[in-house]
């Protein structure tokens, strides 16, 4: 069984294509094949190492990073020449910082010869598109062992909140369906594919059909469920465990998922370049930003580094991944990094929080971006809304449209009116839209708040 087979990609797995079958991680460039399975049981031993020992392996795997990038990937050895810098030159995290942001646009530009590496047969590669919600997807090439260990990281994450090999999942999908795998026959990590798209009542069947031990999907799009379950009474959905990604989730969203399908609920943090980046263990205090796999550097308005409990965009390193690298490169997200460590006693740092990405900060005239989590949590007490998309034209126009409860009434738009003036200003202009629905977009996701003003992040 190959590590891809031991774990999916946060629930949300993208389209893809498998050119080569390789059952076995090379643990680097230089490094002796070790079995999937016995990389897991390495991986989860490891999350226990202390903060320091940790903080060493990383800066080991980052300097075989930055030494592949610099002599096998053409785009990263003319950002390297550009400032002077050498493989050598880069000793620390701090060190990173004299290496120029990879932009997804700047990789875009480029001919896919010149962002992988000299060294990889892409043919041999796998290719997974992103979900392309910057409205351009970019193609991601990596190696199946690669692939493999990626795969392995999120095995580790999804274990250790409880689930085992031999859990029925249902994971939701922006596409009709995923092949079976060989072992699923043999009752071994069993998946049912929801597609995101569908009909939510056609989801609630396929899920009472399938009978999960473990749900995977957008926490926008289970809200929407669980709150047609809990309107219809519906019963026959009891999983043991639900794993959300994709969206952030609030604390109520939280409570209303448990509550109806009287479950726990952890929520994920990845991406298609880098994988799983950080999840919640038990103790719900924050995210465990998997160290071993990502550097996370978070910077705030200034360019700078922000201090412990500041905003910023998140800055990111792939550890894993040398057939195409992803050496400080923005993924769009914006977080806090946690001053604390976690009670569980794992050495694995913590995001304290995630706010959304950049692009669905609301900004008010005078520049200020406002967290898509503060006007979630206005809007959330608005009666008369049963699903909502806020969509900031400009500084100061917005669009809302709502899918309407049995409470809608006049002051349902007249408090939307009031909530966009408290955060855009008293110049703010809100449209207030009744529909029947509101769709995903292709990538199977739900954004609720949507912001088309350009940011300083």
């Amino acid at each position: 069984m190959t590590a891809h087979d031991l774990a999916q990609h946060a629930g949300n797995e993208p389209r893809t294509e498998y050119t080569s079958q390789i059952s076995t991680y090379d643990a680097g460039p230089q490094g002796m094949p070790i079995p999937p399975i016995l990389q897991l049981f390495k991986l989860r031993r490891q999350q226990w190492l202390d903060f320091e020992t940790l903080s060493e392996l990383q800066q080991k795997k980052l300097t075989a990073i930055v030494n592949n990038a610099y002599h096998n990937v053409r785009f990263y050895r003319k950002v390297f020449d550009s400032e002077g810098i050498k493989p050598a030159d880069i000793n620390s995290i701090e060190d990173m910082r004299r290496i120029p942001i990879t932009e997804r646009q700047d990789l875009q530009v480029h001919p896919v010869g010149d962002i992988t590496a000299e060294s990889v047969d892409l043919q041999k590669c796998k290719k997974t598109l992103t979900s392309g919600s910057s409205g351009r997807p970019l193609t991601i090439y990596r190696t199946r062992p690669e692939d493999n260990l990626i795969d392995i990281v999120w095995a580790r994450a999804f274990l250790e909140n409880g689930a085992n090999i031999w859990d029925k999942n249902a994971d939701f999908h922006a596409f009709q369906s995923i092949p079976k795998r060989w072992f699923e026959h043999f009752g071994i990590w069993r998946r049912t594919t929801i597609p995101s798209l569908a009909d939510p009542m056609k989801q609630i069947g396929m899920l009472k059909q399938a009978g999960p031990d473990v749900i995977r999907g957008n926490p926008c799009l289970l809200v929407n469920l669980v709150t047609i379950i809990q309107r219809k009474g519906i019963e026959g959905i009891d999983p043991r465990l639900v794993f959300t990604m994709g969206n952030l989730l609030d604390q109520d969203s939280r409570a209303l998922i448990e509550s109806v399908l009287h479950t726990r609920v952890f929520d994920y943090y990845g991406t298609t370049e880098l994988g799983c980046i950080a999840w919640e263990c038990s103790e719900h205090t924050g995210y465990h930003i998997n160290s071993d796999s990502v550097v996370i550097e978070v910077i705030n308005e200034k360019g700078e580094p922000a201090r412990k409990g500041e905003r910023g965009k998140l800055i990111c390193t792939g550890l894993l991944s040398y057939a195409m690298p992803f050496i400080r490169y923005n993924i769009g997200d914006v977080g806090i990094l946690g001053a604390k460590s976690c009670p569980c006693g794992r050495g694995l740092p913590l995001l304290e929080h995630l706010e959304g990405r950049a692009f669905d900060f609301f900004v008010s005239a005078d520049g200020t971006h406002h967290s898509p989590s503060l006007i979630h949590n206005q809007i959330k007490h608005v009666p008369g809304i049963q699903q909502y998309r806020v969509v900031q034209e400009n500084e100061t126009s917005v669009t809302a449209e709502i899918v309407p409860d049995k409470n809608l009434s006049q002051k349902t738009s007249e408090e939307l009116r009031r909530i966009m003036k408290r955060v855009l200003g008293d110049e703010a202009e809100t449209r207030v839209e009744i529909v029947s629905e509101i769709p995903c977009d292709a990538s199977g996701k739900m954004q609720a708040i949507v912001s088309k003003v350009k940011k300083g992040f």
